[in-house]
């Protein structure tokens, strides 16, 4: 008995010998040579060949002894549910050995099933258009062959791209060519022009049937890999896109400064600063970057004001002090014709940095939410640096003066949320002050 199934599937045992080495290729520098050996051990029990012929050992053993006895001998009912049988059978089968491999080559559930199912459906494809061992080799290589092919230009790609992939749609398209296959390979129980050992026209139409299906699956595997192609470039503009408008806004930022009359490092003091107030507020790393580089065009407006109001060592009459305030609505209008993420968030910076919680601020007197989450944020680091800073017409306040001011302006000038980062996180900020002192 064993002398015969040896005879029968020797060349699927090559076929899983294939899988191990394919396996140990992508998880050759995690692991020692011995770890490698203790896992391609078992990666061949769990290959796909060893499971399916184990599935295939089980299934004619329930036929012969259960569902042939239970239904009349070889009739189209005992087939019927032999097949289905088989098609519930072959995927419970398969659920167990994609986990193990997941954990052995380190993939998620998604990216391992694929790569298994891959080489199930080789096996399953060979062994449905062979007719002996020798050709079933050969259908195997020409298989196998094509699918390089297909994919020659992308393997650098995918290894290291393979989390940005699409793999679900892959796998449930593999899956129902699974499926199919195994629907194909139960034809040859209803028609007897299949069991015949020629080819005849039932045959080549069969297997014609399966190599187009496998071809549109390596054709949809191949379009998946180029839409990710594709996300990718537009990814990469966007990012040129975005490091663009950030060359923009800090070219911007120091002629604002050398407009306004303050220090070199104050636009660099309020991006950090506004970078770690943003960090626990906004939703995602990237807001986090954007909004760091949008601080620096919160006073871009004073390019507009004259020199000697902003430039006075005194204090301004009210006059004066009307005129300084139209900076912000400068600042709006200068910005209002770019286009971006960055820009969109500098453009509220510049316009709203000046509200305050209580509705008091300039220029429309907003009040609380009413006034955008990076202006609040922004708010908050510009009057720290402003209360800490020497100007022309004052002296720097204490660090842990102005720490308390800003507390005690919580809910009136300020965002309560806001103030409560700056609070938490006021080491880090001091020490981004002294780090970048005048």
């Amino acid at each position: 008995m064993l002398y015969v199934l040896a005879n029968y599937y020797w060349p699927r045992f090559i076929v899983s010998l294939l899988f191990v080495l394919f396996s140990l290729n992508v998880i050759k520098d995690r692991y020692s040579i011995k770890e490698q050996i203790k896992r391609g051990f078992i990666l061949f029990f769990v290959s796909s060949p060893i499971i399916s012929m184990i599935a295939e050992i089980l299934n004619h053993t329930v036929n012969t002894f259960i569902i042939q006895r239970l239904f009349s001998f070889n009739s189209s009912t005992a087939n019927i549910v032999f097949i289905a049988f088989s098609i519930l059978c072959d995927f419970a089968s398969l659920i167990l050995p994609i986990y193990i491999f997941s954990k052995i080559i380190g993939e998620n559930m998604a990216i391992a099933a694929t790569m298994y199912i891959e080489f199930t459906l080789q096996d399953r494809f060979a062994l449905i258009l062979s007719t002996n061992a020798i050709s079933y080799i050969i259908v195997y290589v020409i298989a196998l062959i094509i699918l390089v092919l297909v994919h020659s230009s992308d393997v650098m790609y995918i290894s290291q791209h393979i989390d940005s992939l699409k793999w679900w749609p892959v796998l449930l398209y593999n899956l129902m060519l699974l499926a199919l296959m195994d629907i194909c390979y139960g034809a040859y129980f209803f028609f007897d022009e299949l069991q015949i050992g020629t080819l005849n026209v039932q045959k080549i139409w069969l297997d014609m049937l399966l190599v187009v299906c496998c071809l549109f699956a390596a054709s949809f595997s191949k379009l998946n890999v180029i839409v990710s192609k594709e996300h990718d470039h537009k990814i990469e503009y966007m990012k040129k896109f975005q490091d663009n408008q950030s060359d923009i806004i800090r070219d911007f930022a120091t002629i604002s400064e050398a407009k306004s009359g303050e220090t070199g490092q104050h636009i660099r003091r309020v991006s950090e600063y506004t970078a770690i107030l943003a960090k626990p507020l906004l939703e995602n790393e990237d807001d986090v970057s954007y909004i760091k580089i949008a601080s620096m065009m919160h006073d871009i407006g004073k390019l507009m004001i004259p020199n000697e109001i902003i430039e006075k060592p005194g204090k301004l009459t009210p006059e004066e002090y009307e005129i300084i305030k139209t900076h912000s609505t400068y600042g709006e209008n200068l910005l209002s014709h770019n286009q971006g993420e960055i820009m969109t968030m500098a453009r509220s910076i510049a316009y709203e940095h000046h509200e305050k919680w209580d509705g008091t601020g300039y220029p429309r007197g907003l009040k609380g939410d009413e006034i955008s989450l990076v202006a609040q944020i922004v708010a908050v680091a510009d009057v720290y640096d402003a209360l800490t800073s020497r100007r022309s017409y004052k002296e720097p306040w204490n660090p842990e003066d102005a720490k308390a001011e800003i507390i005690n302006q919580k809910g009136r000038q300020f965002s309560p949320s806001v103030v409560d980062v700056f609070e938490k996180n006021y080491a880090e900020i001091d020490n981004i002050r002294q780090t970048y002192a005048d």
